[in-house]
């Protein structure tokens, strides 16, 4: 049997990896690491969306997350809230930034305004691809996790695949989701 590259998946000597360097660990120092995927989990109406933003809005502009943590790895950020219209999203991104003296127009965070992103439909899995490659994110923020598709939370096998997607846009594009 002939074995040509395309073949092959890609491999690379272990000493040849580049070495992760300490500064470089944190998205968001104590709080988000830099190449992580993950969810942030709680009881309903304790602010997660909030966090989710003020993170998102962090890594934007280089200003400490809640007041506390501060961001090593600044630069854009990409978000979709699936429960909040553009407007309503624009209004509590304004907020934030005035709390804090930025200028909106100078944000670099990008809201994904589609009415419907679907992360079980390939359609929408492949748009979101190009998206994230187009924008080059830092942070991609997708909120919630339940409204991104229409699988059941029950089934291991499910969530895995979607879980699986955001792991491979997060190595892939060197993103925190």
């Amino acid at each position: 049997m002939d074995v040509t590259p395309t073949d092959l998946l890609p491999t690379s000597k272990i000493g040849a990896v580049k070495m992760l360097q300490a500064e470089d660990e944190w998205l968001i120092e104590s709080l988000w690491l830099s190449n992580a995927a993950g969810i942030i989990g709680g009881q309903p109406k304790v602010c997660k969306s909030w966090l989710g933003l003020d993170m998102a809005i962090s890594v934007a502009s280089q200003t400490p997350c809640i007041g506390h943590f501060a961001v090593k790895n600044p630069g854009p950020s990409l978000v979709y809230l699936a429960e909040d219209s553009a407007y309503q999203v624009r209004g509590r991104v304004a907020g934030i930034c005035k709390s804090r003296g930025i200028a909106i127009e100078n944000l670099n965070l990008t809201l994904i305004t589609s009415p419907v992103l679907r992360l079980d439909d390939e359609g929408d899995r492949d748009r979101l691809l190009r998206t994230v490659e187009s924008i080059r994110p830092r942070l991609l923020l997708l909120d919630p996790l339940v409204r991104l598709h229409s699988l059941d939370e029950n089934n291991s096998r499910d969530i895995a695949m979607l879980l699986g997607f955001l792991r491979c846009l997060q190595r892939t594009y060197e993103c925190a989701v």
